[in-house]
């Protein structure tokens, strides 16, 4: 990970002072994050802020800041706040908070993280990913799916080409040479 060495001290939102992360970098602090927190309410325990500014990066690892015991959390607000980390540290654009994900320039986002956090971001509760081990889970899938139908033609030319040159004597479809005039 690029975020800085071990023993180094910064806020995630100073790192992002220099620019944007790298994908990589940026969803496997989200997972971490997203770890965090579901432990957190496993034990019973509130955690602190989930923001880019409350994100400490001790090294390679992302620390919450202090508890806020008075804010309180369920696991469709951490998906959102978690969601809105990973959009600002790849795009190095702020999140506004209940914009539509229709109204975001998603051009810095991969692809393949458009739909999961599409669905993180979304302004309804209830249409996100119901937990924090569900958008976790849902950031380890995302790769690129290949296409098969190149591989299906390929397939379907490759039969064709077989079949025609076994079938083509016995049904009568060969186009035969005239033998030499000597053989005759």
């Amino acid at each position: 990970m690029t975020t800085g060495t071990r023993g180094t001290r910064e806020s995630l939102a100073e790192r992002l002072g220099s620019g944007p992360l790298p994908v990589h970098d940026a969803i496997l602090i989200c997972r971490l994050l997203l770890s965090a927190i579901e432990a957190a309410h496993a034990r019973g325990t509130a955690h602190g802020s989930i923001s880019v500014g409350a994100i400490v990066l001790d090294g390679d690892r992302p620390v919450l800041g202090a508890v806020d015991p008075v804010a309180p959390d369920t696991p469709a607000d951490d998906v959102y706040a978690v969601a809105m980390v990973l959009y600002e540290t790849i795009s190095g654009r702020p999140w506004e908070p209940n914009m539509a994900p229709g109204a975001a320039d998603w051009s810095r986002i991969p692809r393949r993280l458009r739909r999961v956090l599409r669905k993180a971001l979304s302004p309804v509760a209830e249409r996100r990913w119901p937990d924090a081990s569900a958008f976790q889970r849902a950031l380890w899938v995302p790769r690129p799916q290949d296409p098969i139908w190149p591989a299906v033609i390929v397939l379907v030319l490759a039969a064709a080409i077989i079949g025609a040159f076994v079938l083509c004597k016995p049904l009568g479809l060969c186009w035969e040479r005239e033998p030499p005039a000597e053989t005759r």
